[in-house]
């Protein structure tokens, strides 16, 4: 096992959070990199393990990103901004990807491993946040440091947001008016196997420098995941209605008032569906393989840990630090539910 530690930036975030905990098991030195030093350490694992360090840094920062890269064997990029503004986030995620090209080549990486979404940059039709994440790759394979980039399609798991998506339109809805993009094939994997992943890529040699398309054992529709999940929560079969004028705005709109999940998140998620994402490249399952589940497994554990409260990382962790909820009186903003609960 190396001894130098590995860089997992975005560590408060849905995916960064369930990553660390899991580099430390299998014996990896850890250093964790966030904006808020306080957000690290109130995570399970943000505590005194022994293979961990805390780092409190912005990847719009470079001088911190220099720090936090110093003496790193590899490092995990996960991290994006998800806002509205198209030309805002693309400027933003341009300028950290520089940065962290910067920073790995100053600190001497052997490794970058970047996940983002499926899409390709020919087509025109390509929202603008998938065309930003494709450029954010270019960037990171474009320095001196390998570069891995996992493109995933739409990650399933307790907490993600297309999962919460997913959850409150279905639970909420008997009857729904959506885009025709429901219609639309895609491509869902499981967090865990998505875990399973990044950290092969770490293991294993012959991913440095490459693109692998991650994807669960099959391909389905959207519509076909409403059906999927309301039997899961056994619910009574949702009725469909596709209908021509839901724009991504007016999508982001309906999602914000139905889901948690505010406009200026879905807005993006949104234009984002009206492409269809399936795996054209299988090559990652004969270097890594593993037990792909499928989207009704995957649906089902997600709603057990939901029902035991054990929702390991949410789709909310990321961003500015909140107040505790015990703080004050009453649902906070984000919860999105009809039940409150007080300890």
């Amino acid at each position: 096992m190396p001894t130098k530690p590995v860089l997992v930036t975005g560590a408060t975030g849905y995916v960064g959070g369930r990553l660390v905990p899991r580099l430390l098991e299998k014996g990896y030195r850890v250093r964790a990199l966030g904006r808020s030093l306080s957000k690290l350490q109130a995570r399970p694992w943000g505590g005194r393990h022994p293979q961990l360090e805390l780092a409190q840094g912005d990847v719009l920062d470079l001088a911190s990103l220099f720090q936090a890269a110093a003496g790193c064997q590899a490092a995990f990029y996960l991290v994006h901004s998800m806002i509205a503004s198209p030309q805002d986030f693309s400027q933003k995620d341009r300028q950290a990807a520089q940065n962290m090209v910067q920073a790995a080549a100053a600190a001497g990486l052997e490794h970058i491993i970047y996940l983002s979404g499926l899409g390709e940059s020919a087509d025109p039709h390509l929202s603008h946040h998938l065309r930003s994440r494709l450029e954010v790759a270019q960037i990171l394979q474009s320095g001196p440091v390998p570069g891995t980039f996992l493109r995933a399609a739409m990650i399933l798991g307790s907490g993600s947001a297309s999962f919460e998506i997913l959850r409150y339109l279905v639970d909420r809805l008997p009857v729904m008016l959506t885009p025709r993009w429901v219609y639309n094939p895609v491509q869902p994997i499981g967090i865990r196997n998505v875990l399973i992943y990044l950290i092969g890529c770490l293991e294993h040699e012959e991913t440095r420098g490459q693109t692998f398309d991650i994807g669960g054992p099959e391909v389905v529709t959207y519509r076909q995941l409403f059906d999927i999940y309301a039997e899961e929560a056994g619910l009574p079969k949702r009725l469909i209605i596709p209908v021509p004028v839901l724009t991504p705005r007016l999508s982001s709109y309906w999602i914000h008032l139905v889901t948690p999940v505010p406009a200026a998140i879905a807005r993006p998620l949104a234009e984002g569906l009206r492409n269809p994402v399936v795996c054209k490249d299988h090559r990652i399952r004969d270097i890594i393989p593993q037990e792909l589940l499928d989207c009704r497994q995957t649906i089902r554990l997600a709603l057990q840990r939901i029902k035991q409260q054990q929702v390991e990382t949410c789709w909310m962790d990321a961003g500015a630090a909140a107040p505790p909820e015990w703080t004050s009186c009453g649902d906070v903003d984000y919860a999105g539910g009809t039940i409150l609960s007080c300890g």
